[in-house]
């Protein structure tokens, strides 16, 4: 699945939920990857296509994130 799939999966999913939840949700994945990631390099054997994979998944949550939130400012 491509990013723009991936963020356009993780907003069509975000936009389902009440907008702090699905803000929160977001940040929270976003973080959730950048953790994954530091792990996948801080391991014995690294892996650095694995930490770039969750970081273009963390980049993904942040998107999401930022469209979510100009969403909810436009219908205020």
């Amino acid at each position: 699945m491509s990013r723009q799939n991936q963020a356009t999966a993780i907003y069509a999913e975000a936009t389902s939920e009440k907008p702090v939840l699905s803000l929160s949700g977001l940040c929270n994945d976003a973080a959730d990857h950048v953790a994954r990631a530091r792990t996948a390099l801080d391991l014995e054997a690294a892996d650095p296509d694995m930490a770039m994979a969750h970081l273009d998944n963390a980049i993904g949550c942040l998107k999401a994130m930022v469209a979510e939130s100009k969403a909810i400012l436009r219908g205020a």
